[in-house]
């Protein structure tokens, strides 16, 4: 070797550190074994360990990032480079997972990016799973602010810059929601997913009008930051204002943050509205202690089932519904008590599984709500006309837990549920899963025998879906192929195709963190995911195409419920777009932790903190009373 003739070996160049006090502390830490490691530092010392191969330090930061949550919107970009250079490929694929689903409205915009090096910033704009979300127009101011962020050194970068973003945009493959498009508009025609008019062209050449189009679109700046006016999309809304568009509605409501707003998704226009009704508004009409479990949308009006928000089932004397008027804007709430007086109580079914949110569906002008009374499953009628319910005790169940349904020809409710005997789902004596048909004309069940699928008790809280394809019950689960009712032979059949999965990191199992909800469309299945922090997706997967759809990722994490509705395209015109991420509300969720020094003195003064006079806990008398505004709910 070159170095055995050398005296003296410089190794600067090899290990370049932002704080060069970072190394003694590292080298502190092989004498003494305590790190104190900071976000401030981490990004040396993840460097040293490499360069000095101290698997355990490498290991504690990987902890550090991923274990104690700090990773972040702020340090994505930088630790995503980091982590692949110095080999800690988890931390990678957690950064990269951030930067795909928040760079078009957060991470594009931010000051971080402008100080990313030629090499990370090629390989950010080549990735076609993090540009693809990201319109042509802001590419390019995008490449203009880092030129102009140095401009000196950065100028000859230039015309290879714009020729990327040039390459990219030309290229239908690396845009996975416009080939989504075209594909679905190819299968069924252009005027299936939005009506366009093309004037003075030929149909050969409508794919490359939409895409170049797109590039020549003027931009209209408003003076919120948050409200950026495409002329296109703009022209697109007003187009056929009778038109009906259908629109993902959801909700994220924390009772523990007094926070609640609604989104609305256009699926034809590819765009995020504000909900014009203010989530304090609405907070005044939902009681203590209630969140909203499940959401149905018919005829103009939207439906908000209010749960208690424990984990638990919870008695209940009344079923509360807050009701949005989709024209006006005004909410009401619906507090339906029981016609049979002599035991009013009612029970829901677990709220803690996103999946399967206590069941809700509207059907013969009333709305229908499975829970419990008195240790059996019943299906509750909401007469919305004289704000009372009717029970129906569902045959040979026993108490459900949890519970899907779906309507046909607005008069058959199909029932799916699990219920199970025993006091809780740890100490049970039987589980099991049952299938039932109710008619809500005549109020009776079917007598029929209805089987329930072949999918276990514990396998009922994963993301399935409950739907009616042309008057036949499927039941759709990402990755596998579909349940087919045959009510001719009553027995369920197996599908012949399988629908994709959304997205290649996608995990079947119940999230732990954030949500998995699965809403059925007109031709599939709409799936939103938020498998950690900063992280959401939205795809559509469907029988009819190879892979799945990307559409417009959510600009919120941790939404609650989410349901899909037509309404008509001129309610869309005076909106509020929503361009940025809601990153407030997503700091306020995930809170970074730190490792506490067990010698020092506040963690000894912390241990006994417990022993205050405050151990007695104060209950309400009446929890299920509430006024709001001098009026009993």
């Amino acid at each position: 070797m070159r170095e055995k003739n050398i005296r003296e070996i410089d190794l600067s160049a090899s290990l370049d550190l932002e704080q060069n006090s970072v190394f003694s502390i590292v080298l502190d830490y092989l004498y003494t074994g305590t790190l104190p490691l900071t976000t401030e530092i981490i990004t040396d010392v993840v460097k040293i360990s490499d360069f000095l191969l101290l698997d355990d330090v490498r290991e504690f930061c990987q902890q550090f990032l991923l274990g104690l949550g700090n990773l972040d919107l702020s340090n994505c970009l930088r630790i995503r480079y980091l982590a692949e250079d110095h080999n800690l490929p988890d931390v990678a694929a957690a950064a990269r997972s951030i930067i795909e689903a928040r760079f078009h409205d957060y991470l594009i915009h931010h000051e971080d990016i402008l100080d990313l090096p030629w090499e990370w910033l090629i390989k950010l704009l080549e990735d076609p799973c993090v540009v693809q979300h990201t319109g042509y127009n802001e590419l390019h101011r995008l490449a203009a602010r880092w030129i102009n962020h140095e401009r000196v050194s950065r100028l000859p970068y230039q015309q290879e810059l714009n020729s990327i973003i040039n390459a990219w945009i030309s290229d239908y493959a690396n845009e996975a929601s416009y080939l989504g498009r075209e594909l679905r508009s190819s299968l069924e025609g252009k005027d299936a997913i939005a009506p366009k008019s093309y004037e003075g062209t030929d149909n050969a050449c409508h794919a490359n009008f939409d895409l170049m189009s797109y590039s020549q679109t003027e931009l209209t700046r408003s003076s919120d930051d948050n409200k950026i006016i495409d002329k296109k999309e703009s022209s697109h809304i007003n187009q056929d204002s009778s038109h009906p568009s259908q629109i993902l509605f959801t909700v994220v409501c924390n009772q523990g943050l007094k926070f609640l707003k609604l989104f609305l998704y256009s699926l034809e226009d590819q765009l995020w509205f504000h909900f014009p009704v203010s989530g304090e508004r609405l907070l005044q009409y939902v009681p203590m202690r209630q969140t909203v479990c499940n959401m149905v949308a018919h005829e103009g009006k939207l439906y908000m089932y209010l749960c208690s928000s424990f984990p638990y089932p919870t008695d209940m004397l009344k079923i509360n519904i807050l009701t949005i008027d989709l024209l006006t804007g005004q909410p009401s709430l619906f507090s339906f008590r029981t016609v049979d007086y002599y035991k009013p109580t009612y029970r829901t079914t677990l709220t803690n599984f996103r999946t399967a949110p206590p069941a809700m569906v509207m059907c013969s002008g009333q709305l229908f709500v499975v829970g419990n009374k008195e240790g059996t499953g019943h299906l509750f009628a909401c007469n919305l006309a004289n704000n009372q319910y009717a029970c129906y005790q569902i045959p040979g169940s026993r108490f459900i837990s949890l519970a899907r349904c779906i309507v046909r020809n607005d008069r058959q409710i199909f029932i799916w549920f699990r219920h199970r005997t025993g006091p809780s789902e740890e100490f049970c004596i039987k589980k099991s899963v049952g299938f039932m048909l109710f008619d809500a004309k005549m109020k009776i069940f079917s007598s029929w025998e209805l089987s329930a699928p072949d999918i276990s008790y514990d396998d009922f809280a994963k993301c399935f879906v409950l739907c009616v394809r042309d008057d036949t019950v499927h039941i759709y689960h990402p990755g596998e192929p579909a349940l087919v009712l045959d009510e001719i032979r009553v027995k369920w059949v197996t599908s012949l195709r399988r629908i994709p999965t959304p997205g290649g990191e996608y995990a079947a199992e119940v999230q732990a963190y954030g949500y998995q909800i699965a809403v059925p469309a007109q031709e599939g299945i709409l799936m939103l995911n938020n498998s950690q922090p900063y992280t959401t997706s939205l795809h559509e997967v469907s029988e009819k195409f190879p892979c799945a759809m990307a559409h417009i990722p959510p600009p919120i994490d941790n939404i609650s419920v989410a349901t899909l509705a037509d309404i008509p395209r001129f309610l869309l015109r005076s909106l509020q777009k929503c361009n940025t991420y809601d990153e407030a509300y997503a700091s306020a969720l995930h809170v970074a932790m730190q490792y506490s020094d067990g010698d020092s003195d506040e963690s000894v003064a912390s241990g006994f903190e417990g022993d205050s006079d405050n151990d007695e806990y104060e209950y309400d008398e009446d929890i299920y009373d509430y006024e709001i505004g001098g009026h009993e709910v």
